[in-house]
């Protein structure tokens, strides 16, 4: 079963009125809602945090940046380690985002490293969300 991970933590932290949209599946949207209710307890983020990153500000939030590692784990985008794994990131995306764009994007990212694994696996959604114009819509 095929869902967004990588851009599905965006479909949370939509923002930028200039995107591109691109639609979950029904099936992909139910994964990310079970995954993001575990991940929100797991975390301990805040709704307001989670709020607040939906209008595109990613704050230096601990339990952001714990949510986004926890959901990219899970998704398996990134291993426990934080190690962007490539091709099940490119294997999620919806059909409606272009894989060959997002690929160089995610080659550009998939170096950050962070403080620890949490950090880095939101510097790796940082740099993807400021590099794509394309992003997820659950409606």
């Amino acid at each position: 079963m095929k869902f967004l991970v990588l851009i599905c933590v965006c479909a949370i932290f939509i923002s930028r009125s200039n995107a591109q949209n691109a639609h979950l599946t029904s099936a992909q949207k139910e994964k990310v809602k079970q995954y993001t209710a575990e991940c929100i307890r797991e975390s301990g983020v805040k709704h307001e945090v989670l709020a607040d990153a939906k209008k595109g500000n990613l704050n230096e939030d601990e339990g952001l940046k714990r949510f986004i590692f926890c959901f990219f784990q899970k998704s398996g985008i990134v291993t426990a380690d934080a190690k962007l794994n490539m091709e099940v990131a490119l294997s999620k995306l919806p059909k409606d985002i272009d894989k060959v764009a997002a690929g160089k994007v995610l080659s550009e990212c998939k170096n950050k490293n962070g403080k620890n694994h949490a950090d880095t696996a939101f510097q790796i959604f940082k740099c993807y969300h400021k590099a794509t114009k394309q992003h997820v819509l659950f409606e």
